[in-house]
């Protein structure tokens, strides 16, 4: 999606609204944990005020993951907000600070796609979690720790110091 800089500068300060679709395929082929998704709408306005320009909004889809602790999937709903700044390339704003996140703009448009689709990316969770407290897998006998409970001795001694530990059942 691309926004005309003409468009936003005749508005003088009005909102410019937009809605657009990202392409789903593309997104689940650059996240690996991603196994399925809905079509990412996107909905938000662009502004021009004084020599900057804003867009922001809101990205919505339902996501397909697979728990990173208990391996079961589930889906999860996104609701991703956005915000980006444009500065003319020429603007002295961009040339004084380099690690201001400012974009600078190169014609006539704002070309939105590329950054929408980095914002959507970077909200994506590295580990996914069907919940916040998912108890996993047991190492030992492999049940699933949400759904049933394991009578499994996880405790691992360090053969180094496997010694000292006889040391301390003698003195109880």
């Amino acid at each position: 999606m691309n926004i005309k800089i003409t468009e936003l500068d005749h508005r003088k300060g009005e909102p410019l609204p937009f809605q657009v679709t990202l392409d789903a395929a593309e997104l689940k082929n650059r996240h690996h944990e991603i196994r399925g998704l809905t079509p990412v709408t996107v909905e938000g306005d662009a502004v021009k005020l004084g020599n900057l320009y804003y867009v922001k909004g809101e990205m919505k889809a339902d996501i397909d993951f697979v728990c990173a602790r208990c391996l079961t999937p589930f889906t999860q709903h996104a609701s991703i907000p956005f915000s980006e700044t444009f500065a003319l390339a020429d603007d002295p704003q961009i040339e004084e600070d380099e690690e201001s996140d400012i974009h600078p703009l190169e014609g006539d448009q704002i070309e939105l796609d590329t950054l929408l689709q980095e914002d959507f990316l970077l909200a994506m969770p590295t580990f996914p979690l069907c919940e916040e407290d998912c108890k996993g897998l047991c190492p030992t006998c492999g049940v699933n720790r949400n759904e049933a409970p394991c009578s499994c001795k996880n405790e691992r001694i360090d053969p180094r110091l496997a010694g000292l530990a006889d040391l301390f059942k003698d003195n109880n």
